[in-house]
């Protein structure tokens, strides 16, 4: 069997007991390890979230019978008026013709009113008192594929609930996209905070997906350093990062990220400003850490 250069000497340390967290240079090399400096980065404050991605299908209707219900009320108004001006006149209408047209109107009017209280109820005032024509060229986006609107519902109970001004969706293989917030929804199906209406690109978006979200809302902003997502390794069920505390020498720390943003985490402290942490071939650090040092319980235990 063939192995790669950098596959046969992570072999050759593992088999020859290095130390977990040290390669000299001319391993780091072979590895293709590479590092980034820290910087300093802060963002508003921020609340995570799961984002349902919507069937556009529903708002089409409810925005249908909106539009259908406001050209009949207008219609039967019109007829009343007309009927009105007939019989002022003399003309061929009757009061009876009248007291119809009336009462078609009363009835338009109501399901006028219906309709909007339909639309608000679901999807919030925001796309209900949104202008009539900027809000069926965002109808036409979603049914055309374009776009998509995700229902947001915070993970936290409703007093802690930030007036949302923005959105980060967390996207498969660790993409991120930001999301326009469109208003707050009236109804949640979690029961905890209420919702946020979210619209975003489709991108490979459909309906029936569901993402992880940060919310980000106003006050003061959330400091602390910005953390690159491609320093981000995952084992043993936790997220970690290496950062180079010498020049051989790589030390493996926990990440609690305070705030995620699109070009990576913001974390604390044990991380500062101006360390260096591995962005490239974190995984094979992560690997010499796993391997069993030679005489112990775990080695033996293969013989």
């Amino acid at each position: 069997m063939k192995y790669s250069a950098s596959f046969a000497l992570l072999l050759a340390l593992l088999a020859g007991g290095a130390a977990a967290t040290e390669l000299d240079a001319a391993s780091q090399a072979r590895l293709g390890l590479q590092l980034a400096t820290l910087a300093a980065g802060s963002m508003p404050p921020t609340t995570r979230a799961v984002a349902d991605v919507l069937d556009p299908v529903p708002l089409a209707k409810a925005i249908d019978e909106l539009e259908a219900a406001q050209a009949a009320a207008h219609a039967s108004r019109a007829e009343v008026a007309r009927t009105q001006a007939l019989l002022a006149a003399g003309g061929n209408a009757s009061r009876k013709a009248l007291e119809a047209a009336q009462a078609q109107a009363t009835a338009d009017q109501a399901r006028l009113r219906e309709a909007r209280v339909a639309l608000r109820s679901v999807w919030g005032d925001d796309l209900a008192e949104m202008e009539p024509g900027r809000r069926d060229r965002l109808l036409a986006a979603l049914v055309k594929g374009r776009q998509v609107l995700l229902r947001a519902e915070p993970l936290g109970r409703p007093d802690q609930a930030p007036t949302v001004r923005a959105a980060t969706l967390q996207l498969p293989r660790g993409a991120a996209a930001t999301a326009r917030v469109l208003g707050r929804l009236p109804r949640s199906t979690s029961g905890l905070a209420a919702g946020w209406l979210l619209q975003a690109e489709a991108g490979a978006m459909v309906p029936g997906m569901v993402l992880t979200a940060r919310l980000h809302g106003a006050g003061a902003p959330v400091r602390g350093v910005l953390l690159p997502r491609a320093a981000i390794v995952r084992w043993n069920g936790l997220d970690w990062a290496y950062v180079a505390t010498g020049a051989t020498q790589f030390e493996r720390r926990a990440v609690h990220p305070r705030a995620m943003t699109p070009a990576g985490w913001l974390v604390g402290a044990p991380f500062k400003p101006g360390e260096r942490v591995v962005v490239q071939g974190a995984e094979a650090l992560v690997a010499v850490d796993a391997a069993p040092v030679p005489g112990s319980a775990a080695d033996a235990s293969d013989d």
